[in-house]
């Protein structure tokens, strides 16, 4: 009596491995999609400090370049939804995402680019929650000292967070309406340096910026010559942002050299040249006129440029 199995016994447990294969792909995809979407967060614990400000030019700037950037909003007064309801339709399209503090902070599937808007007073649990899926967390700064006192206790919890120790997380401070004719700018920065945090730049207090959001704009969304002196001041913010991996993926230019295969090499037509009828002996017949053969200008390595069909012939009584 035979113990053989016949095929379609098998067929459950390959249909079991082909699913866990698929899935393992899903989860696999889904991983290293959290861990390759750079995202930048603005925290304080204070409210009204201009979290909400920094993070919709920091959304409608990288927009500009190209990026595909969702606006997430932890906030339960969810401002960024009311400046996205304002946002023109020709202005560069920003994706709006809600979430919550108290549970999952990490975006949809798909996300490339994401900028979160959190509450004031995070602390604990929930912002450890924005640190682990943070690459760069950005904490404003006025001229208050309770901002800065509010700035000083964020900090003393981040910089206890694993992520923010091995550097994976990167944290910086942001100096907001600051007056450049007074010392606000200056007690801020040494501040900053007296607590270990590292302080970018600082943005003046301007009336471009209110009239801006109230349209559901940016200063890079309007005319550079009137948004000049404001624009030099992002510069060190951004340059910060591109070290932290919000840089535009370069277009594929040549995918054949990527994969290792060269492209194809074009080459030109051949030319066939119309020989008088009395270098011709017959339809196939070799051309007997040594100029004929020497002095044409068609591609003579070929060996076809010896031989001239009849249907190429000129007709008869032809002028030449």
């Amino acid at each position: 009596m035979g113990f053989g199995v016949s095929n379609l016994d098998w067929l459950p447990a390959a249909r079991f491995l082909s699913d866990f294969r698929t899935n393992r792909l899903q989860i696999m995809g889904l991983k290293n999609n959290l861990q390759t979407m750079p995202t930048v967060a603005l925290v304080s614990r204070k409210g009204g400090c201009g979290k909400s400000t920094l993070a919709t030019h920091i959304a409608s700037y990288l927009a500009r370049e190209g990026m595909t950037i969702t606006l997430g909003d932890l906030d339960h007064q969810q401002s960024m939804r009311v400046w996205l309801k304002r946002r023109p339709s020709a202005a560069p399209a920003i994706m709006g995402w809600v979430g919550e503090t108290n549970g999952n902070v990490r975006p949809p599937l798909g996300t490339t680019h994401l900028v979160l808007d959190t509450p004031g007073g995070m602390h604990g649990l929930a912002l450890a929650k924005v640190a682990m899926v943070a690459d760069a967390i950005l904490i404003p700064v006025s001229g208050s000292v309770f901002d800065r006192e509010a700035a000083s206790d964020c900090w003393a919890e981040l910089r206890l967070h694993p992520r923010v120790v091995s550097g994976r997380c990167q944290v910086a401070a942001v100096g907001m309406r600051l007056d450049r004719r007074t010392q606000a700018e200056e007690i801020a920065s040494d501040w900053a340096a007296s607590v270990g945090l590292n302080w970018l730049c600082s943005l003046r207090s301007s009336q471009i910026y209110v009239r801006a959001v109230e349209n559901g704009l940016s200063i890079f969304d309007m005319p550079a010559g009137v948004t000049e002196i404001d624009r030099e001041q992002w510069e060190p913010l951004l340059a910060w942002l591109f070290a932290r991996g919000f840089a535009r993926a370069e277009p594929n230019v040549a995918p054949l050299l990527v994969q290792g295969v060269p492209p194809p090499i074009p080459r030109p037509p051949t030319m066939l040249r119309v020989l008088p009828r009395a270098a011709v002996n017959s339809d196939f017949h070799a051309v007997t006129d040594p100029e004929l053969m020497n002095g044409g200008d068609e591609v003579a390595s070929t060996g076809f440029a010896r031989f001239v069909p009849r249907f190429l012939r000129p007709k008869s009584g032809a002028a030449r």
